[in-house]
């Protein structure tokens, strides 16, 4: 087909000498450190978010920033590629780099424990497994161009069902914002059991002393049993390293999406939706130690304690043979 010289492509065109100058992907590979062998899309969107994309760990997001603003936590490890994960216990956390996003699941969220004489270690396994058919290019949203990334991540184990995930990363051009777009399918001949969650870290300047997190849920406990914060929640750095972290559970207002709102003192704000369909649940983590100034958004299908006690509060999906389960999620910064 023609295109005539009025289509609005077409006039773009005639202004650039390659459209990548406006918004454009690339594949690169670490080679430093403990991150060194790593496969990364590096996204570079100057009116919307840039960031990376984790090939080797489930197509997480790495460092990410919207114009103006650096918007993912960095962890003081770093960068790490995945074939130096520990997966015993909470060794997690010891190749956690933090990021944007980290995923984790599918058969497992949260503390480690055994069930039936299988491990599962802190968080799942599913952050550590390298994705594939990864292909990228731009789609229309709204009659404005975006960057779509899909990918494909698979969780096995030998006479257990295996459980698909298949991601699709959306990032529109015109302004800040990134859909994470997520289905889990269970690709076995017997019912398998399910955990996922989107553990997204934000952190200065969004996360100060006086930025404020409101939310379209209702706190409904925390971690260690303690008392609950209140929503509006105002931050605090504390003044040595003696802060501890608080977790908090939140159950999401009736209605198809729940929102948080960071607004930090300057008048940022970054929101975070959540589709409850999939998200049950909302789980705030805060750490205020000097050094680490993070904040967690993290919708979730169960709370912390592992999949052991998930199992005992009926916190685990069970998805039959060729069942499925959708998760979306989106990052906006509006200010």
């Amino acid at each position: 087909m023609t295109r005539a010289a009025g289509d609005p492509d077409v006039a773009l065109r005639r202004l650039v000498g390659d459209p990548a100058q406006l918004v454009h992907v690339e594949r690169l590979v670490r080679d430093d450190g403990p991150g060194r062998g790593a496969p990364v899309l590096l996204v570079r969107n100057p009116r919307g978010l840039s960031f990376e994309v984790l090939l080797d760990r489930a197509m997480d997001v790495g460092w990410a920033d919207a114009p103006g603003l650096p918007l993912a936590w960095r962890s003081a490890r770093g960068p790490v590629a995945s074939q130096r994960y520990e997966p015993q216990g909470t060794g997690w956390t010891r190749t956690f780099g933090g990021g944007l996003l980290s995923t984790c699941g599918l058969a497992s969220t949260g503390m480690p424990s055994t069930v039936d004489g299988v491990h599962h270690p802190l968080h799942g396994r599913v952050g550590h497994i390298p994705a594939e058919h990864v292909r990228w290019g731009t789609v229309t949203l709204d009659g404005v161009p975006a960057v779509e990334i899909r990918g494909e991540v698979v969780e096995a184990d030998l006479g257990a069902p295996p459980l698909r995930l298949r991601r699709r990363l959306l990032a529109r051009t015109d302004r800040p914002e990134l859909w994470i777009e997520d289905v889990v399918t269970n690709e076995g001949f017997a019912p398998a059991p399910h955990m996922f969650r989107h553990h997204l870290n934000l952190g200065y300047p969004l996360v100060r002393p006086g930025t404020v997190v409101s939310a379209t849920a209702t706190p409904v406990g925390t971690r260690d049993g303690g008392e609950a914060p209140t929503l509006p929640w105002t931050l605090d750095v504390a003044a040595d390293g003696a802060g501890e972290e608080t977790v908090l559970y939140c159950r999401p207002a009736p209605g198809p999406t729940a929102t948080v709102t960071v607004s930090a003192p300057d008048g940022t704000r970054v929101e975070v939706e959540q589709e409850t369909d999939g998200w049950p649940l909302l789980v705030l983590w805060r750490d205020p130690r000097p050094g680490t100034n993070v904040l967690g958004v993290e919708p979730s299908t169960s709370r912390d304690a592992g999949r052991a006690r998930a199992e005992q509060d009926g916190e685990v999906r069970v998805l039959p043979p060729g069942g499925e389960v959708r998760y979306r999620t989106v990052v906006r910064v509006l200010a």
